[in-house]
């Protein structure tokens, strides 16, 4: 794999660490669904997203702390995996 591809890679696994950071993803619930397979699901449609650009905004806090990534096509998944509503 040439070099340019490796970064985005890298750069595209921390994007998605920090959507899940920020909207609280329980991240070992969503590695257990369904063993695994819809988190790289998740990374494949990360991969291939064309929203960098509003990804970075967000991550970046140009939007309220209200506003949901909309443009995020993982965003169901991650909801569903929230922290607050695996909470005990």
């Amino acid at each position: 794999m040439n070099r340019p591809v490796v970064r985005s890679v890298e750069r595209q696994a921390i994007r998605m660490r920090q959507m899940m950071e920020r909207l609280n993803v329980d991240a070992s619930a969503f590695v257990r669904i369904r063993g695994g397979e819809a988190y790289a699901e998740a990374r494949a449609r990360c991969l291939q997203c064309a929203g960098i650009c509003d990804c970075l905004h967000w991550l970046d806090g140009y939007y309220g702390e209200e506003d949901r990534p909309d443009f995020c096509p993982n965003l169901q998944v991650f909801a569903a995996c929230r922290k607050d509503i695996h909470a005990v």
